[in-house]
């Protein structure tokens, strides 16, 4: 290709690392297009490799957000067997807690209690005796009637 700086007025030929650059003759038009198709299968070429390296990412990660989702998905219903699990073990401390409210008021209530210490208090049931100690008494009273109408 021809140096550009050649075709400006007022500016000075570019030069190379060794001087100036000889002057490349313009390629013939088959040359060119030869050139030109070469250049186009190079490029699509490395379109198409990039074309496939892209499908496989894009594949890899479809894989691993299908790996993801059956993770998550797993997750989910354990997550709903807790649920369900821990909605049961509540259901059964509720109906425990009616159960035990229910026989709290079937107790005694201080007053109550209160009324029944007074009749304690008042009868004395220290003072009552056993049916064992009445039959000894029947039977020692007995035994002293019979004695003294012996003598």
């Amino acid at each position: 290709m021809a140096d550009l700086s050649q075709n400006k007025p007022g500016l000075e030929p570019r030069k190379g690392l060794f001087g100036s650059k000889a002057p490349v003759p313009e390629p013939a038009p088959a040359n060119r297009l030869t050139e030109d198709m070469t250049s186009l299968a190079a490029r699509l070429k490395i379109s198409e490799e990039r074309y496939n390296e892209l499908r496989k990412k894009l594949l890899l990660i479809e894989q691993n957000m299908i790996s993801n989702h059956k993770k998550a998905m797993n997750e989910v219903k354990m997550l709903d067997s807790d649920i369900a699990e821990l909605h049961n073990k509540l259901n059964l401390m509720e109906e425990r807690m009616i159960l035990i409210v229910k026989e709290l008021k079937l107790t005694a209530k201080k007053e109550d209690v209160d009324v029944m210490k007074k009749y304690v208090e008042l009868w004395n049931p220290m003072r009552f005796a056993t049916k064992d100690q009445v039959e000894k008494m029947i039977k020692e009273s007995l035994s002293k009637k019979e004695s003294l109408e012996k003598e």
